[in-house]
């Protein structure tokens, strides 16, 4: 069955590598306008490619930046690379950082190839971005392998990993949206009740936050007495038939997943229906981050988002650097830990394996506090939060446990549906 959102693009022609330029020099201005600023400290005026960050003097580690063309969030490489900027521009010692930003598509063989476009040139000592390694990391591991170049890639960790898609030449930094779904389900299960709705977006459905939710859910007591998706197959808004479910079985809480103008749509409907005073709302993955951009705290009886950063918090290093970026997103705390541990790694290691090895070992302080990877796993492990929305609690969190891997072994082979593109790349 194939939604609006979820149904891949169709298969573009592989872009010449004059037109990439094109597209990187064009999405240079769009991170220089997401920075607020008139352009790229640093450009070099000779590659419409390359943009560099000077810091002290040293070496420099050239990064070919990834970028995906998405209709959900037509912004997200472009404040990819703000983030990642941002974290450059306050350094002053150790090596420089200097990239290279490509837009890809949508498919993971369209960014295959566009890596191997950057690495071709041999102008490249790293690969970055937001990417889709698969289950399988066969199909990256020889072209890396053969340029002896790591890959760094970050996502939203909608998916957990699978054990095959390990490879010494990659490694994942994700925002954990699997695992802050897993300890919502557990918290909710106790602090709310064990009955609950499921209410999920068609783009959202098919990757493991949503298992995981309903594993925890279950591990701690609980019972998804229904799973309703938030529109139909012909674009059809389904919200209202969840009102009236709602009202019919009164269940402890709904949880939601959705994501781009969707998750608008879910977050109007939400604050607007009376359901809202009759029952809690736990918002995960991209739909919590829509509600919890809200200036206002929401009328409604409970309203809480799940969340794996805390924009607000203050005294954790690096907020002060990263907080210069106006309106900052995930997207823009993803590329600001992308080029973190990028910097970490090249302090001290060589290039090649070495630098794979010592970004997967490194241990950050970011704007969400501590970020390492899990060596047997390679899960991103951090805290998450429960952030509440609603008028009577706001602003207050409630931090959830790290999750682990180990927490729900076998998640990958439980997905609802298959995807071929990148989660919110399409």
């Amino acid at each position: 069955m194939e939604f609006e959102d979820t149904a891949p693009l169709a298969p573009q022609a592989l872009e010449s590598e004059s037109r990439r330029r094109f597209v990187a020099g064009t999405g240079a201005m769009a991170v220089a306008a997401a920075l607020g600023a008139p352009g790229l400290v640093g450009a070099a005026p000779s590659s419409p490619l390359a943009t560099t960050t000077t810091m002290s003097t040293g070496r420099t580690l050239r990064v070919g930046m990834l970028l995906p063309e998405g209709r959900a969030y037509p912004l997200l490489g472009a404040q990819l690379m703000a983030g990642a900027q941002a974290f450059a521009q306050q350094q002053t010692g150790g090596p420089q950082l200097r990239f290279s930003p490509v837009t890809y598509g949508n498919y993971s063989s369209q960014a295959q190839h566009a890596a191997e476009e950057l690495l071709a040139t041999g102008q490249v000592d790293v690969l970055a971005g937001f990417v889709h390694t698969g289950k399988q990391a066969a199909p990256w591991e020889p072209l890396l392998e053969r340029y002896q170049v790591p890959l760094l890639v970050g996502d939203t960790g909608a998916n957990a990993l699978s054990p095959q898609a390990r490879s010494p030449w990659v490694v994942h930094n994700s925002l954990g949206h699997w695992q802050a779904a897993w300890a919502a389900g557990r918290w909710a299960a106790k602090a709310l009740g064990p009955r609950a709705i499921v209410a999920v977006g068609p783009a959202d459905c098919g990757f493991d936050h949503l298992p995981a939710f309903e594993r925890a859910f279950a591990s701690a007591g609980g019972r998804v007495q229904n799973t309703v998706f938030t529109r139909s197959v012909d674009g059809t808004s389904l919200l209202d038939e969840l009102a009236l479910l709602v009202r019919q079985t009164r269940p402890d809480f709904v949880f939601a997943l959705d994501s781009g103008h969707r998750a608008d749509a879910f977050k109007q409907f939400w604050t607007q229906s009376d359901i809202a005073s009759q029952v809690p709302l736990v918002a995960s993955g991209m739909l919590a981050e829509t509600m919890a951009a809200a200036h206002q705290p929401a009328w409604g009886l409970e309203i809480w988002a799940a969340r794996s950063w805390q924009p607000q918090a203050e005294g954790t290093s690096g907020v002060t650097a990263f907080q210069r970026v106006q309106q900052p997103t995930t997207f823009h705390l993803l590329g600001y830990e992308l080029a973190q541990r990028l910097h970490a790694a090249a302090r001290s290691a060589p290039l090649g394996l070495p630098l794979a090895q010592a970004m997967a070992a490194a241990v950050l302080q970011t704007p969400r506090g501590e970020v390492r990877l899990d060596a047997i796993s390679g899960e991103t492990v951090t805290a998450a939060y429960l952030h509440a929305l609603h008028l009577k609690q706001a602003r207050a969190a409630v931090t959830l446990p790290s999750v682990s891997a180990a927490s729900c072994q076998g998640l990958c082979d439980v997905l609802l549906s298959r995807v071929t593109g990148t989660y919110l790349a399409a």
